[in-house]
């Protein structure tokens, strides 16, 4: 199968890439650098590299006939961030193109009032990128589920990897927090202290796009970093001090 990866130099790319080619497939990796990620892996030398501004181009209209002349058979875009963007491209590879893998992001739902958190429950989300993630979502299953052409969108939650270092508790990257919850001191965080930030491992959310290759009805996935697939879409809330113990 000849698969393109929009964005496949990035970090969940850096993962993926390298195990669609393992897995015998034909590997068209789209991105604005030629670098092989943010790994060193010997299957990156069977990779055909593909190098542009996608931003440029959805503007000049003509991204989508690019990626179509590629002619695969599968694409799995990692870099869609309007629903603009989104339409362009499935218009151009409908009927042409037999499946369009999306990542989309836990930021689509807004700020839980209660857990776990589903499709039909979701709160609105908040801020640009997750009202552009949810829009997208939606029009990639009405896309679908209208006849046209087959979609999955899974949503991770944050991702982390090499080069990406996790959001602690308290949303930000200060390493003294993991100091405190391992030497077993109290930590002050805002809101109930029950709320969740849902961590995923670059690789976890390769191995799962590599999983949904097979065309579906418009599906929608939250991905958990136990490896596990979910509903929940955790999010952080209110500011009132609290006490952590690990």
């Amino acid at each position: 199968m000849r698969i393109v990866v929009i964005g496949g130099s990035g970090h969940i790319g850096t993962f993926l890439v390298p195990r669609l080619v393992r897995a015998g497939h034909e590997v068209i990796s789209i991105s604005r650098g030629r670098h092989a990620g943010y790994g060193d892996d010997p299957a990156w030398r069977q990779v055909r590299q593909e190098t542009t501004d996608r931003a440029a181009e959805d503007r000049d209209g003509v991204f989508g006939d690019r990626v179509a002349a590629l002619r695969p058979d599968a694409v799995v875009d990692l870099i869609c961030f309007t629903p603009e963007s989104a339409a362009a491209l499935v218009e151009r590879l409908r009927g042409a193109t037999g499946h369009l893998l999306h990542c989309g992001s836990i930021w689509r739902a807004g700020p839980s009032h209660r857990l776990p958190i589903t499709e039909e429950n979701a709160e609105p989300p908040v801020g640009g990128y997750g009202i552009a993630k949810d829009a997208i979502a939606r029009l990639l299953k009405d896309e679908t589920r209208s006849g046209g052409m087959p979609t999955t969108t899974l949503h991770p939650g944050h991702i982390v990897g090499p080069g990406w270092h996790p959001i602690g508790p308290l949303g930000n990257l200060d390493p003294e927090v993991w100091r405190k919850l391992s030497a077993g001191e109290p930590l002050e965080i805002p809101g109930l202290g029950a709320e969740f930030l849902h961590h995923g491992h670059a690789d976890d959310v390769a191995r799962l796009r590599g999983r949904r290759r097979a065309p579906r009805s418009g599906g929608r996935r939250g991905l958990r970093r136990d490896g596990g697939v979910g509903v929940e879409r955790p999010r952080l809330r209110a500011h009132r001090g609290r006490l952590v113990r690990p």
